[in-house]
């Protein structure tokens, strides 16, 4: 009798393992990304989806989830070190992402710094080669954005201040940043929405890969300690005797932070990648466009036509006409990249070839790039974009022209 209760045991046991991995098979797509990304559980998530048939839904799923998953390594990367951007002080966009304190940070070093950023763009990488493999087939991934949990300390637990809500309070990214953890922000992912991400991709890692070409030890020797609490401030540097700026004398530490933007080039094939990424951000702009412009539904747009509602960003219109502004600007920024349009320098009648930059890289000097010495090697005579073409753009933008390049991507 015993031996058949624990064989009925078992059985039951079996049966009900076999029926919970039975419906999360059967649960739609959708159903299952939402729900590892407002628990929080992105690892899980990509190792599940991986295993699933590669149609368009899971495929879409996968490239979400491994975009997301980036973001939470890095995150957890710069948590590991102490990062604690300081208010009121330049940075690099990387480092205004708003980690958890860190109250025992590992020790930073220069070369640590490097790997995290590295680990970023390899992962980014990843998540676009997902996203390349799209095969034919609809798309419709409804996600609530403020629900979306990251680890960000790496503790195992996603909680909710480390939801993406309350990240995009502490940035104030929308108008009613306060309330904005409480209500739903749920945008329908679709086909264009994947374009956009790919593209989104490749804005990062152009960002990362021009970073990672050159070599600023001495930056970051000089300045590390004022964004991570894990970076140690050079020995030589003692407390002031003086305390010629007050009780804070961190602004002598801005000023060589700035005056030491003079970075060798470290990695030249990097610049050429970074070009190559601007290159698919123009592509994929126009592509995400066109599968825009081809949509016949109204679904919780993330970017709308002009013929959709705008329930991402209201406050944003999309016309045809900003449309084909938007156009227009891509094809002069590809005139840029390939240099058969000038950037103007406020110095110089001449402009500046900014595809030069990238294929014959020279130090990267951030205050004579402003005095405008830096740029004599690259000047050169031809079409400039000029005051007209900006001037242009915001007029068709109603004057926020960066604002929809930075959503419009």
């Amino acid at each position: 009798m015993s031996r058949f209760i624990k064989t009925l045991c078992a059985t039951a046991l079996g049966i009900c393992l076999l029926s919970a991995s039975a419906s999360a098979q059967d649960m739609p797509t959708a159903d299952l990304l939402s729900g590892y990304l407002s628990r929080g559980e992105l690892t899980k998530g990509e190792a599940d989806f991986a295993r699933r048939a590669p149609d368009a839904q899971n495929i879409a799923a996968l490239g979400m989830l491994r975009f997301v998953r980036a973001v939470e390594k890095l995150g957890q990367g710069l948590h590991r070190y102490g990062l604690q951007p300081p208010n009121g002080l330049p940075m690099m966009p990387i480092l205004r992402m708003p980690v958890p304190l860190n109250p025992n940070p590992e020790t930073l070093t220069y070369e640590k710094l490097r790997a995290v950023y590295a680990t970023f763009a390899n992962d980014l990488a990843a998540a676009d080669a997902t996203l390349q493999k799209l095969p034919a087939g609809p798309v419709k991934l409804p996600v609530n954005l403020l629900a979306v949990r990251l680890d960000l300390n790496a503790d195992g637990v996603a909680t909710d201040a480390e939801s993406l809500g309350s990240i995009v309070a502490s940035l104030a990214m929308r108008p009613t940043a306060r309330d904005v953890p409480a209500r739903p922000w749920e945008v329908a992912f679709d086909r264009a929405d994947t374009i956009w991400l790919r593209g989104y991709t490749h804005v990062l890692s152009a960002f990362l890969e021009f970073a990672l070409a050159y070599d600023w030890h001495e930056t970051y020797d000089a300045a590390a300690h004022l964004f991570f609490a894990g970076a140690r401030a050079s020995s030589a540097i003692s407390a002031p005797v003086d305390m010629l700026f007050g009780r804070d004398d961190r602004i002598a530490d801005v000023i060589a932070l700035v005056h030491l933007i003079h970075w060798p080039v470290a990695e030249p094939a990097r610049l050429l990648k970074a070009r190559e990424h601007l290159k698919a951000v123009v592509t994929l702009s126009r592509e995400n466009w066109k599968e825009i412009l081809a949509e016949t539904d109204d679904d919780r747009e993330w970017i709308p036509g002009p013929q959709q509602k705008n329930s991402a960003f209201p406050g944003l219109t999309v016309t045809q006409e900003r449309v084909d502004g938007w156009l227009r600007a891509l094809d002069a920024f590809d005139e840029v990249l390939d240099g058969k349009r000038l950037v103007p320098h406020w110095r110089y009648k001449a402009g500046v070839d900014f595809n030069a930059i990238f294929t014959s890289p020279r130090p990267f000097d951030l205050v004579l790039w402003i005095t405008g010495h830096a740029a004599i090697p690259y000047l050169k005579d031809g079409p400039v974009m000029s005051k007209a073409d900006w001037a242009q753009w915001e007029r068709i933008f109603g004057g926020q022209f960066l604002t929809y390049a930075l959503w419009f991507n």
